[in-house]
């Protein structure tokens, strides 16, 4: 198993925000992390980025605890895609990619032609090199996620971590980046997002990951927890799970909050 979470522990000023959490995820896949503001989905990922301190449990990288890891080791093996990101220089598309060698250069060195090589083939990978001398700045927010994946791409790790990566995305391009995220798995990446929308892991997830209050409340395939008992259980609200099917067939799940009747007088 590529990443094994395993009773682990932490937080903040001695405080543990994340409470006993176990999950796991292998190549291929993709873990979704779902459950209301202030659950300990972000906590749960500085975990597993080496951020925060691990008070117990552990987390193992193809069985080896992220702890023997140093900063740079931990680097090369997963990649982190933020919300937002706002670089202070106007860098080119090519050079943001080109940043996650980083991981890969001596303290002094200087990218090579190698590595610029690197750079142009992860947008290709994503059908983004036509990107490559524009100014980062002016990019779309979608573009900006796609440029960060690359850039995730070109550091070779293996698990990429997307922290609710369609937050600010228009309609189009939340699909977009949806398809591309799936696309990435069945390229034998290790996908581990967390997301507000529970339709989200149950058209392209592999594994979901239900919090509540720092600790686990369900997890297991998309048809095992996203149903409206687990929802309800942490959300709080009546929640209907429903399957259609789209013009072309494919089989896609829905989730309705429940609208009570009016009362009638």
């Amino acid at each position: 198993m590529l990443l094994e979470v395993d009773q682990v522990r932490g937080g903040y000023g001695g405080k543990d925000v994340v409470k006993g959490v176990s999950c796991s995820a292998d190549a291929g896949e993709v873990l979704c992390l779902l459950g209301p503001n202030g659950c300990g989905k972000t906590t749960l990922f500085r975990l597993l980025l080496g951020l925060l301190p691990i008070t117990g449990g552990s987390i193992r990288l193809d069985g080896q605890d992220v702890r023997s890891f140093s900063p740079g080791e931990l680097a090369s093996r997963i990649a982190y895609i933020p919300q937002y990101h706002t670089p202070v220089f106007s860098y080119t598309v090519l050079d943001v990619v080109l940043m996650g060698r980083s991981a890969h250069f001596s303290t002094f060195c200087a990218p090579k032609e190698a590595d610029r090589a690197a750079a142009f083939a992860a947008l290709e990978k994503l059908n983004a090199a036509h990107l490559a001398n524009r100014k980062y700045t002016a990019l779309s927010g979608g573009q900006r996620q796609l440029v960060l994946l690359a850039r995730a791409i070109c550091q070779s790790a293996k698990i990429f971590v997307l922290d609710e990566p369609a937050a600010n995305l228009d309609y189009a391009n939340h699909q977009l980046l949806m398809e591309v995220v799936a696309d990435l798995a069945q390229k034998g990446y290790c996908i581990v997002m967390s997301t507000h929308s529970p339709e989200c892991p149950a058209s392209i997830g592999s594994k979901v990951l239900l919090m509540q209050n720092g600790e686990r409340s369900a997890f297991g395939s998309p048809e095992q927890v996203i149903t409206p008992e687990h929802l309800q259980a942490v959300y709080h609200i009546e929640i209907d799970v429903a399957t259609v099917h789209d013009r072309y067939g494919a089989r896609r799940t829905i989730c309705l909050p429940v609208q009570r009747p009016a009362a009638s007088f």
